[in-house]
């Protein structure tokens, strides 16, 4: 496998950049909506230069799922395909973001949902307890800087994208960026 390689970052203005995303952003969004998640509405595009902070950093969602975030220069290099896939991805972060706890990545990799309660509506004390435990759990995991909590968050979203999209979001080329049905699976440690 070959390492990502440095490059030049070609001059693209933000609004530039913002009407090559916006498109790839949209449709995300829309698969998302059409599935039931409302919440996702309320996520909105930015162009920043500051997420492409490595040379395979081209998108971030912010932890309210209420924003992601494209580097400029991911317009200017990226094929489309790989703007849709990152653009699922992040939504799936954002979805996990925006319905806390509802998604569980198992051992084997699969993604159970389990729907969020609010607190006091559980029926006795014994499921109230276990509903606090599996939401300290995720927001442990979310705000653990440990690499293995890491890629617990990332592969969540991509199952996530995948559930919601049902296409399999693989990583391809030297840089390994998203792509789909093909390339591999997201590998440990992958930042």
């Amino acid at each position: 496998m070959s390492a990502c390689h440095e490059f030049v970052e070609p001059s693209l203005s933000i609004e530039e950049a913002e009407a090559v995303i916006w498109p790839y952003f949209f449709a995300a969004q829309e698969v998302f909506l059409k599935a039931g998640f409302s919440r996702c509405k309320k996520t909105n595009l930015e162009i920043s230069p500051l997420v492409h902070d490595s040379p395979r950093h081209f998108a971030a969602c912010e932890d309210t799922g209420r924003r992601i975030i494209f580097a400029p220069v991911a317009a200017a290099i990226l094929p489309p395909e790989t703007l849709a896939a990152i653009a699922l991805h992040e939504f799936g972060h954002a979805t996990d973001f925006l319905y806390p706890t509802e998604f569980l990545l198992v051992d084997d990799g699969e993604l159970i949902r389990l729907p969020s309660v609010p607190e006091g509506k559980l029926i006795n004390k014994k499921a109230e307890q276990a509903n606090l435990a599996r939401r300290n759990a995720w927001e442990r995991i979310h705000a653990s800087e440990a690499s293995e909590d890491k890629d617990a968050v990332e592969r969540t979203a991509d199952a996530i994208a995948e559930m919601i999209s049902g296409i399999k979001i693989g990583y391809c080329g030297p840089c390994e960026l998203q792509c789909f049905n093909r390339g591999r699976p997201r590998r440990a440690g992958l930042r």
